[in-house]
């Protein structure tokens, strides 16, 4: 009797030990899930603006309140460039704004664009980008008064890049990590702006930016900064687009044509 209850005791420890190392197996081959918000559906589409091939994603987002829609568009970072249309949506600033655009019934249309691989947002880029809202602004489908832009790292430059070439197409712009060098502060400060840096940021140099917001408030510009303290580069691109600071930029409308 004593050894059918050893045995016994033997085959359940193996049953026990068999079931764990099942479970382990089957969450380590679970699918990853799509880094895009679950309620929004990106569609594939793709223009030549200024002789430039341009892939994008394009969610619609619909509200009832009758509003013609926001115009958003989201600047990758420099480890996203090609030509896939899908490596750019793997990051989480897209999430964020997705979900806030949702969860608020903001009618919308939210633009992610690829940049190529031998190109960098700002520059002739600007051109490009633009071409891609004119066109959407022809349609006659957007809001032009709420045309909004954000970016991070790659992205955050081009988006001051954008801001400074374009001073009156833009309601509001969060430009995060990123470097306002060489652009006009004059042009920059009739766009209302929010940027986050992070002290542990060893890419992007936080006095250039302290330097240029100091400038635009003394122009009179609106803005918004925050230093995140012991932020990295890739946490303040991950961790910034907030639900406060998306309200400041998405109550925003431009008064001026």
């Amino acid at each position: 009797m004593k050894h059918i209850f050893t045995f016994l005791a033997l085959m359940m420890l193996f049953t026990l030990a068999s079931c764990s190392t099942g479970h382990e197996k089957e969450e380590e081959s679970d699918p990853i899930p799509e880094p895009t918000p679950e309620s929004i559906s990106f569609s594939y589409e793709q223009g030549i603006y200024q002789s430039v091939n341009l892939p994008y994603r394009k969610a619609a987002i619909s509200a009832t309140d009758n509003k013609k829609a926001a115009l958003v568009l989201y600047l990758h970072g420099g480890t996203s460039k090609g030509n896939d249309n899908t490596t750019q949506m793997n990051e989480v600033g897209i999430d964020s704004i997705g979900n806030y655009l949702v969860s608020h019934q903001i009618n919308s249309i939210f633009l992610v664009p690829q940049c190529p691989s031998n190109k960098s947002w700002g520059g002739s880029m600007n051109g490009v980008l633009k071409s891609l809202i004119d066109e959407y602004a022809a349609s006659g489908v957007i809001d032009t008064k709420r045309i909004y832009i954000f970016g991070g790292s790659m992205g955050g430059t081009g988006t001051w890049s954008m801001i400074s070439s374009y001073p009156d197409l833009f309601a509001a712009a969060m430009p995060v990590a990123g470097k306002p060098s060489g652009c006009n502060a004059s042009n920059v400060a009739r766009t209302p702006v929010y940027t986050v840096m992070g002290t542990a940021d060893e890419i992007m140099d936080i006095t250039v930016v302290e330097d240029f917001i100091n400038h635009l408030n003394e122009l009179g510009g609106e803005s918004a900064f925050d230093i995140e303290n012991g932020w990295t580069h890739e946490i303040t691109c991950i961790k910034s687009y907030t639900s406060k600071r998306l309200e400041w930029i998405f109550k925003h409308t431009r008064q001026t044509e």
